[in-house]
Formats: structure tokens, C-alpha cells, sequence
């Protein structure tokens, strides 16, 4: 009896540590796709431009990211401007159309995602592993008509699932559920269209929902500056 029991334990032990060796390789490819596990530690700074458009009402926007550290997000709508900062372990925002041109502190509840807010979005399943993210293999499925494997990671703002197209093992998409507002709300995202910019593969077109958005965002980057100066004094809150 006890023979059969460790055979058992053995049979099913085996099929969960393959599990694992195969998040781990999907993750291990996906990064040599976007480029290489070193090129994507060299990048310090990121800069793009997009544009954007939602229920038929064109956007412009500006991001900008010391990787890891600080992040600025400016988006440009009906000549006004709305800005949202991640600086270290703070944030700050100015949005006109929620009542006025005065800095505002991020809330609590927004500063769950510092961590991942200043990694560039195309990028965070690269950065799982090193950010110590608790991920599975989730299965494989099918994601706007293409097969692909399923990551399910834990972050501290909520739980995700990320596609990996299981050919060329880019990243086609997440899904997660994310609180806002003691509520439960979803987020997903489409990337496609990679392009090589200095050795790094980027998604120059994304579609984008989120907790509170009026319906689905398209973007489509039109300027990528990889490793760029950065002026830092942009991530201050102004007084």
C-alpha cells in the first residue's frame, strides 16, 4: 500500500512540476521575442506618443517612464490636458473635467499599482519574474481568433490573465479584475502590430478597456524613444 501511494503521489507530481517548467519557458520565450531577457533589462527609460480615439472623440497622449521608478501619463482631449504621476511611492494627478488645473494626491487605492504604473504596460509580463509575481500556466485557448497560452498572474492590484501568441509568443492581450472604488471592475488590452525599435519588439496598436472608460480605447504609437534622456523634474508634484 505504501509502494502504490508514493507511485500515486509520483504520477501526480509530475504533471504539476511540467506545469510549472512550461509557465516558466512561455515566459522565458515570450521575453526572447520581445527582444531578449538583457535588452529588456537595459531599458531604463521609455518615451511614447499616441493616438487615440474612443466613442468617435480623438485623444493625443504622452507617456513617459523611468522604468521601475517614475511615470507620467499626459493625455490631451477638447484643448484640455490630463495628467496622472507615479513618483517613487507617491502619486499625483490633474484632471479638468473632474473639477479643476489644482495637483491632486493620487488616492490609496490607485497606489496599489505603483510597481506595475511604472512598467511600461507591453511589457509588465516580461517583468514578472523579476518583480517576483506570482504566475501560473493557466491552460491554452483561443484570443482573437489565434491560439495562445494563458498566464494568470497575482499582482497587488488585482489578478490577470495574459495571452502569449503560441507561435510567435508575443504578448496579444491581458484581462484583470481590478478594485476601484471598494468595487470590482475589469480592465483588458489587445496589443498588435510589433515593430523593432533600437532591438526591442513594441505593439504600435492597442485596444484598451478600463473601470470607468466610456467604451474601448484604440491607440497607435507615433514617436517611441527607447533609453532617452528624461528630465526628471516632469514626475514633481507642482506646488
Amino acid at each position: 500500500m505504501r509502494k502504490q501511494l508514493i507511485t500515486f503521489v509520483a504520477l501526480v507530481a509530475i504533471p504539476a512540476l511540467s506545469f510549472a517548467q512550461t509557465a516558466d519557458e512561455v515566459i522565458t520565450k515570450h521575453v526572447a521575442a520581445l527582444g531578449g531577457a538583457d535588452k529588456i533589462a537595459a531599458i531604463k527609460t521609455l518615451e511614447y506618443e499616441q493616438t487615440m480615439s474612443i466613442q468617435g472623440m480623438d485623444l493625443t497622449s504622452k507617456s513617459t517612464f523611468i522604468v521601475g521608478k517614475s511615470m507620467r501619463s499626459d493625455i490631451s482631449v477638447m484643448g484640455q490636458q490630463i495628467t496622472n504621476v507615479i513618483d517613487g511611492d507617491k502619486g499625483w494627478m490633474i484632471n479638468p473635467m473632474m473639477g479643476g488645473n489644482t495637483p491632486q494626491d493620487m488616492p490609496a487605492e490607485a497606489l496599489k499599482s505603483i510597481k506595475s504604473a511604472t512598467e511600461p504596460p507591453m511589457f509588465q509580463l516580461a517583468y514578472a519574474k523579476s518583480d517576483k509575481i506570482p504566475y501560473e500556466l493557466a491552460g491554452k485557448e483561443k484570443f482573437d481568433g489565434k491560439d495562445v497560452f494563458t498566464i494568470k498572474t497575482t499582482r497587488p492590484e488585482g489578478t490577470f490573465n495574459y495571452y502569449v501568441d503560441a507561435s510567435s509568443y508575443q504578448l496579444l492581450g491581458f484581462k484583470g479584475t481590478v478594485s476601484m472604488g471598494g468595487q470590482q471592475g475589469e480592465t483588458t488590452a489587445k496589443f498588435s502590430d510589433y515593430k523593432a525599435v533600437d532591438g526591442v519588439n513594441i505593439p504600435y496598436s492597442s485596444e484598451i478597456t478600463a473601470p470607468g472608460a466610456p467604451g474601448t480605447i484604440t491607440a497607435k504609437l507615433t514617436k517611441v524613444s527607447v533609453n532617452g534622456t528624461v528630465d526628471q523634474t516632469i514626475f514633481a508634484k507642482p506646488k
